[in-house]
Order: structure tokens, then C-alpha cells, then sequence
């Protein structure tokens, strides 16, 4: 019994003194490179500290558990810890050999082992994954995510704080501002509602009127309609250049050119024309010009003035001919497919 828990005790130590020795690197260990073992010319970097050891995996580790290591040297029993990496073409004097880490990506960012750049996620982007995108086009200029879609985080530079949005990663990037197709979300909101964002960013959604002050204002972009009616299947689209919204003034809304398809086919035909200048309105906020409350009449909000030539947040609907049952709180887009009813409507930013 008692030379059982000798033994016992013995292999516990042994245990304990091997990862000492080594380190646990079945985890958290970061990959490095051999830069060089040169006898002369200069001094190592200004370490971050210096440490005994007893191999160099156990200096390794030391750089790895420290995130302002960027390289480490070791010389017999003595380890140096550099906060900067050895250079190409300089070499170092001392009998030290020397390590350069491969790569430290933040934000939960990994090392391709072939490029030994970081491929970064969730909206993270730079060299080390150390910063988050302003929108959806600078996360696809910046190669980490080229043809995802999906949920990402953005930062817009006006933002106090950074906040989620459904990117499609092609195309120049888009950040979607609005979908409705799946009449799962009810659009006839208050003000407060459209302000904030409501519904699920997979499905149907308004991103917010505060989150889109804060990307259209800090940065040009062309916002984009797209949109099927269901009697031709076709997705035709409407773009809007210099889209901005003043958000001191209610939201009002400006841009500076729209056109649509070269191909009538494809095309989505100007419906904000006669809206231009708008304040945003909701049943409980009327900034439209008509005796009527618009967004009431409509059930949707939107930017209102006489009242409307579509209603892309009004009440998605069917009906057996595909046509317009002919009440105003509809989901519609009069320009090109007049009566159509419309099965689905999009709207997203392209940076311009």
C-alpha cells in the first residue's frame, strides 16, 4: 500500500516536471519560425524579459502565453522574450538562437499554414484580425471572406458602437438594410421601432434607422432595390447613388442619381423620385405632406410625401391571380409592374 502511493506520488511529479520541462503544447501554443544562429554582428532586440529554462519549448511557451511576444531567443538555459520580430537580412551576435512567432491572430482569427497570413472571421479584418470592418464592402476588399454571406459585425466609422448585419460577400460587398419576404416580421411599427431596427436579420428586417444614418453618412454608397413581383419572376432592380439620410431632420432622405436595368426586363423603375427630401414617417410620427397620416393609411413606414408610388414595408399578401387586391397597405412597387403583387423585396448598400 504505502509503496503504491510512492509510486503514485512519483509519477505525479514525473508528470508535473515534464510539462515543466516541455510545456503543455497540446493547446494555446503558437507556431514559430528558426530565424538564425549567428555568432556576431549586433545584440538581439530589447527583450521583454529573460527566464531560465530548461529547453526551448518551455520558452516557447512563455512567448505564446504573452501577447506582446513576438519572438524569443535561447541560449543554453537562458530565454529572451522580444516584443518585436528578428528582420530578414540582420543578424545576431551572442550564440543565441533565435525564434520568430508565425503569426498572432486576434479575435479568434487562425494561421494558414501556407500563406502564414491570419483568415479572419465574424467581420474582423486587417493583417492580424485586429479591427472590425466599417461595412460589408470593406470586408469583401479585404479577401477574408470573398463569396461567404451570412452575419457579421460592422463598425461604421459614425457608430458609437458596433452592431450586427447580413452581408453578401460578392457582388462589392452588400450590407443589407431591409428584407421582406417571408411575412414573418409585421412592419406596421412606431417610430421608435423603425429608429432601433427590428425583426431577424435572416429572415425579414429594417436594420434601424440610427444604424443606417451611421453608415450612409460616414462613407458614399448606392443603395439598391431589389425586388420580384410574382407574375414574372424576374428580380428587377433600382439604384440610388449618394444615398443619405440627415438624421437631425427626422431621416429625411437624399440622393444624387437612380437608374435602373439596361434590360426593361430587369428593370426596377424609379419609385423615390417623388419622395426625394422626405422625412421618414410612422403612424405615430407624420412627416409627410398629405392631410392623410400615410404610414397609417399604409401600415408600414417609409418615406411618405402624397402619399406613396410603393410601399416595399406595406403587408405582404397573395392572391390567386397574382394581382393587387387594390388596398393601400400592400406591398407594392407601381413603376414597371403596375398591379403585380410583390413576392419579395430587398434593399442593400454597395460602397461607392
Amino acid at each position: 500500500m504505502f509503496s503504491s502511493m510512492i509510486v503514485c506520488i512519483f509519477l505525479q511529479f514525473f508528470i508535473v516536471e515534464i510539462q515543466s520541462i516541455f510545456g503543455d503544447i497540446s493547446e494555446g501554443m503558437a507556431a514559430f519560425d528558426k530565424y538564425s544562429e549567428c555568432s556576431a554582428f549586433q545584440t538581439p532586440p530589447v527583450s521583454q524579459g529573460v527566464y531560465r529554462v530548461r529547453t526551448k519549448t518551455g520558452c516557447a511557451r512563455i512567448c505564446s502565453e504573452d501577447t506582446a511576444c513576438a519572438a524569443y531567443s535561447v541560449s543554453g538555459s537562458l530565454c529572451r522574450t522580444h516584443d518585436e520580430a528578428f528582420q530578414i537580412g540582420e543578424c545576431y551576435s551572442g550564440g543565441w538562437k533565435h525564434y520568430n512567432i508565425r503569426k498572432r491572430c486576434t479575435k479568434d482569427g487562425n494561421t494558414d499554414i501556407d500563406t502564414l497570413k491570419c483568415k479572419c472571421y465574424g467581420g474582423y479584418i486587417g493583417n492580424d484580425c485586429e479591427r472590425l470592418m466599417i461595412d460589408c464592402s470593406e470586408g469583401f476588399d479585404s479577401g477574408h471572406y470573398e463569396g461567404k454571406e451570412g452575419l457579421f459585425h460592422i463598425h461604421p466609422a459614425l457608430s458609437p458602437e458596433p452592431f450586427q448585419v447580413w452581408c453578401r460577400m460578392a457582388y462589392g460587398g452588400n450590407t443589407f438594410i431591409q428584407r421582406h419576404a417571408h411575412n414573418s416580421t409585421n412592419f406596421y411599427r412606431a417610430w421608435q421601432d423603425y429608429k432601433d431596427g427590428f425583426g431577424d436579420l435572416r429572415y425579414d428586417f429594417w436594420l434601424g434607422n440610427d444604424k443606417m444614418s451611421y453608415l450612409v453618412n460616414g462613407r458614399d454608397y448606392i443603395l439598391v432595390f431589389n425586388y420580384i413581383d410574382m407574375s414574372t419572376s424576374f428580380i428587377r432592380q433600382q439604384m440610388y447613388k449618394k444615398f443619405k439620410l440627415n438624421r437631425s431632420n427626422g431621416y429625411q432622405m437624399s440622393y444624387e442619381a437612380t437608374w435602373g436595368s439596361v434590360d426593361s426586363s430587369y428593370d426596377g423603375g424609379d419609385c423615390l423620385g417623388e419622395l426625394r427630401g422626405q422625412r421618414f414617417s410612422t403612424f405615430d410620427q407624420d412627416n409627410d405632406e398629405s392631410p392623410l397620416n400615410c404610414a397609417e393609411v399604409h401600415q408600414s413606414g417609409f418615406w411618405f410625401k402624397n402619399c406613396t408610388p410603393c410601399n416595399p414595408n406595406g403587408v405582404w399578401s397573395e392572391t390567386p391571380d397574382k394581382k393587387r387586391a387594390g388596398v393601400p397597405e400592400e406591398m407594392f412597387w407601381t413603376s414597371v409592374h403596375g398591379d403585380n403583387l410583390m413576392l419579395y423585396c430587398w434593399a442593400f448598400l454597395i460602397a461607392n
